[in-house]
Formats: structure tokens, sequence, C-alpha cells
């Protein structure tokens, strides 16, 4: 008898540690999902903004351009380019470059305002520096 109570318990043991460890295991892929969904949320925010920046630059260049053909142009001697630069954000502009005498748009282009550098400070090894 002592024999049968014995592998009862111990069978409603096993199964109580499975079932735990199946609620764990779900647990933690739900976590897994929020912080996926989170990091994805905040990744397409930080995109509609970049986005939503560049086109208020570009509305104003629009304008501006606008402005040129409807408007009195600045007539400085020797002047054949007209050029204007938009800020998209603190490391972007927006350039742009319009022929006086045509209004053709010679450059419209998204320019970096800081000069990147390439850190090289890394001991990395190189074959050559053994020689």
């Amino acid at each position: 008898m002592e024999k049968r109570q014995n592998q009862t318990y111990i069978s409603i043991g096993i199964s109580s540690i499975i079932f735990i460890f199946i609620i764990l295991c779900l647990s933690v892929f739900a976590l897994l999902s929020v912080n996926s969904a989170r990091q994805s949320y905040d990744s397409v925010m930080r995109n509609a903004e970049a986005v939503t920046a560049y086109y208020a630059a570009d509305s104003q260049a629009q304008r501006w351009i606008h402005g040129l053909k409807t408007g009195d142009p600045d007539d400085t001697p020797g002047l054949t380019v007209y050029t204007n630069d938009f800020p998209i954000s603190d490391m972007q502009t927006l350039h742009v470059e319009v022929d006086k005498a045509t209004f053709e748009i010679l450059a419209y282009q998204v320019t970096n305002n800081e000069v990147l550098e390439i850190d090289d400070s890394l001991p990395v090894w190189h074959p050559e520096m053994e020689e």
C-alpha cells in the first residue's frame, strides 16, 4: 500500500513541476514579446519624427522656390545660382540650389552638418604591424 501512495505523490509532483515550467516559459515569451513590441514602437516613432521633419523642410524649400519664381528675386550681379539651406534636425539640412535664369533645380539634397570621424583608437591586430 505504501508503495502505491509514494507513486501517486511522485506523479503529482512531476505534473506540478511540468506545469510550473510551462507557466514560466509562457511568461518569459510574453515578456520578450512585449519588449520587442516596445522596441518596434520606439523605432517607428523615431522614423515618423524624421519623416515629418524632412517634409517640413521640403515644404519650406518648395515655398522658397515658388517665392523666387513669383516674387522679386535678388538681382545681385554675378549671381547665377540661388542657394538656401533648410534645417531638418540638428545634424541634417536640406540644401537647395536653383538656377537664376531658368529656375531649374540644380541641387536638392540632404547634407550632414557634422563630419563623422572614424574611431581608430582600439588596438586591433594588423599583420603589417608585426613586420
